[in-house]
């Protein structure tokens, strides 16, 4: 092996071995008032708690002081725990006291108790700490690795990957060597203000930083060559109209000149380039574009790529901007008309005063309507422009004007702009609403529920939905992704009539989508037992409601707004005087010489009727309700009828009776407790099985069953 291999694969060696720091020192607590952390193994590090303090009774109450400094402790240990395990090269041990969950807790727990005392900023640092040393491991692996690659190019004579391979370990060096500087600063302020001693923790880390130090003294010694740069400016301000001319030489520190390398010239984020003769000179003209108008050090750079052998070098030089070059935006192509999400286009050209003999491209654009943002993009490198948006919905429908500007104000260049109208069409909306009525024992609940689309059937998102019942609104709603919304509303108290009339509006105000509304009429049951329109006189035990009420209708000095009300939450109509010309004498009819059985049989059909009725008009909730009553009307004994029972103590009575198909009775009872009590209610087909369901119970005359 020849000399120069055997130094590379010692450096390299060097490199491979900076994790392995002071001799395996692991850093711990020094004893204190209240640190009993010792050199022991990593369990009993981890679990030592300060002397005479139980950890249980410390963390739930007493003073805070002792629980932040007990806590402080534990986390110190595992930090400690982490430096110990780095400094044996143990890349995963020296994680493990960091990333496991215990830190966490420990950290959580120690930020409430800090709030307490002040010590916010300690917790802060506590965890910055953590993450810096994390960092710290992450890049002495990766410089391990690296190194070993870096041995390998050594001994396969590889000069060239050897070459990029030390320019990665000078990266990562540099990296590593900040990390631990700011590593050290957060343990120095951790041990004043916890009285934690982390001395042997810093140690080891400067022991890591000065190893990485020497080793990457030693690659640039072995590797790279240094470099000199002289820099010339013919003045020392500089402007589009007044450019400034830039010239010098690139050598080696012992002034060889450095050919066709790559120098470059800049003014903050604005940069051109310029390349070096055979004598390592170069000069070049500098207009500024993309600087900024407060930039003042103008920077002339040579960064050499992976496999040169030459060390980067950098000079500035004192300038300042002028004034700033004038420019123009001239489109080409806009967009004339759009509606809501379709595209917005325009193309141009940004064109400036002054004669510019470098590239125009990265010049910021903006792309406006009604000074809302639109699109942005950056100019190619002939100046110009192509931008396209999608039409948002804040823009009001009418006559607009489409804007194209410099997204820039403080550039060397001027901000412009250009205009071009636009129509903003308004694009229509289709609002659906599908309330439910639902009633407790003391109030009335209306849940409705819809979509809001445009007409084309596309949803639309976070809007507000309002909802009302004829003047009164009860409030607004925001529909979701998919564009549905759902709300539960109390109905305001002395509401009367056998129905509602509920409306959803979308209102639009401000935007491009027309408005919408949609409205539907709901049976509105009592409030009470929310038993629906007819359980209302059957659960309750007012089995014989119906031909009471008929019975009252012949009658005088009754309340006939009541019997108007509980008729209509029976039979749909809202006067049972004028249902036909024969109402009274029928009603009568119907109670004189009705037996028992006749009065169950009435209120039942009366029920089923009901049922039907409302599955029909869409409202399976009612329509399961109402064929309950039917169930209660037909198989309630009459020993029961004075005693009200709940559907379930219902259904637990019928339960032993074996002609009864109790399967179904379960069926039915579940789904009227759905349609009752639950928010989300029932489905129209779920509906028409219960309806299917009751009529197979108890015999329908009407569907052809029979018991």
């Amino acid at each position: 092996m020849s000399a120069r291999r055997r130094r590379y694969s010692a450096l390299a060696a060097a490199i491979i071995l900076v994790s392995v720091i002071a001799g395996g020192v692991g850093a711990t607590p020094a004893p204190g008032p209240e640190s009993s952390a010792t050199n022991g193994t990593a369990n009993e590090t981890a679990n030592a708690t300060p002397p005479h303090q139980n950890p249980e009774v410390i963390s739930e109450a007493g003073d805070d002081q002792r629980v932040a400094s007990h806590l402080a402790t534990q986390l110190g240990s595992r930090l400690n725990l982490s430096a110990a395990a780095l400094s044996e090269g143990e890349y995963a041990e020296g994680r493990l006291p960091l990333e496991a969950e215990e830190y966490a807790v420990l950290l959580e727990r120690y930020s409430a108790v800090a709030a307490d005392i002040d010590a916010e900023e300690t917790a802060d640092r506590f965890n910055l700490t953590r993450e810096q040393q994390l960092q710290l491991t992450d890049s002495i692996e990766e410089l391990e690795i690296t190194g070993q690659e870096y041995q390998n190019a050594v001994d396969n004579g590889s000069d060239e990957k050897a070459r990029q391979l030390a320019r990665e370990l000078l990266t990562t060096a540099e990296e590593l060597s900040q990390t631990t500087t700011e590593l050290n600063e957060q343990y120095e302020a951790l041990e004043t203000e916890t009285e934690i001693d982390f001395n042997a923790t810093q140690e080891s880390i400067s022991v890591v930083q000065q190893t990485v130090q020497r080793a990457a003294a030693g690659v640039i010694d072995r590797e790279f060559t240094e470099t000199n740069i002289t820099v010339e400016t013919n003045q020392t301000t500089v402007a589009a109209s007044d450019p400034l001319r830039v010239s010098g030489q690139l050598t080696t520190v012992g002034g060889a000149p450095i050919r066709n390398a790559s120098v470059s010239v800049s003014l903050g984020e604005d940069s051109i380039t310029t390349r070096t003769t055979e004598t390592g000179q170069f000069e070049t003209t500098y207009r500024p574009l993309l600087a900024s108008t407060s930039a003042r050090n103008l920077t002339v750079a040579y960064t050499p790529t992976g496999s040169e052998p030459y060390l980067p070098v950098t000079e500035t030089v004192a300038v300042s901007i002028t004034e700033q070059a004038a420019t123009s935006v001239e489109l080409e192509n806009t967009t004339q008309a759009a509606a809501f999400t379709e595209p917005v286009q325009a193309t141009g050209q940004v064109m400036i005063a002054a004669e510019y003999n470098r590239s125009l491209a990265g010049i910021p654009i903006v792309l406006t309507l009604d000074q809302q943002r639109i699109a942005t993009a950056e100019t190619n490198s002939s100046g110009r422009i192509t931008l396209s948006g999608s039409m948002p919905e804040t823009i009001p429908a009418g006559d607009a004007n489409l804007q194209v500007s410099i997204d820039r104000r403080e550039l060397a260049i001027e901000r412009s702009m250009a205009t071009a109208p636009i129509t903003v069409q308004s694009t229509p909306t289709d609002l659906s609403t599908d309330p439910t009525v639902t009633s407790t024992n003391e109030t009335r609940n209306v849940t409705v529920g819809g979509q809001l689309r445009t007409a084309d059937g596309d949803p639309l998102s976070d809007r507000s939905i309002r909802v009302a019942i004829g003047e009164t609104t009860l409030g607004t709603v925001e529909t979701n992704a998919s564009g549905g919304y759902q709300a539960t509303y109390e109905l305001p108290a002395g509401l009367r009539g056998s129905d509602i009339t509920v409306t959803a509006t979308f209102e639009g105000t401000g935007t491009n989508l027309e408005a919408s509304a949609a409205q539907q009429r709901v049976p509105l049951p009592s409030a009470g037992l929310g038993v629906g329109r007819v359980l209302a006189g059957v659960v309750g035990g007012g089995l014989l409601v119906m031909s009471v009420i008929v019975v009252l209708l012949a009658s005088r000095g009754v309340d006939r707004e009541w019997i108007t009300q509980t008729w209509a939450r029976v039979t749909d109509s809202t006067d049972p005087a004028a249902d036909s010309e024969t109402t009274t004498t029928t009603a009568s009819s119907a109670t004189t010489g009705l037996s028992d059985n006749g009065q169950i049989e009435a209120v039942t059909q009366a029920s089923l009727h009901s049922a039907r009725e409302a599955l029909a008009a869409g409202h399976p909730n009612v329509a399961v309700q109402s064929a309950y009553a039917a169930v209660r009307s037909r198989l309630q004994s009459s020993g029961s009828l004075s005693t009200p029972q709940t559907h379930w103590e219902f259904y637990r009575q019928l339960h032993a009776d074996h002609e009864i198909d109790t399967a179904q009775l379960a069926q039915v009872t579940e789904a009227y407790e759905t349609a009752t009590y639950s928010a989300d209610g029932l489905s129209s087909d779920a509906a028409a099985e219960t309806l299917s369901a009751v009529e197979e119970l108890i015999g329908d005359p009407g569907t052809g069953s029979t018991r």
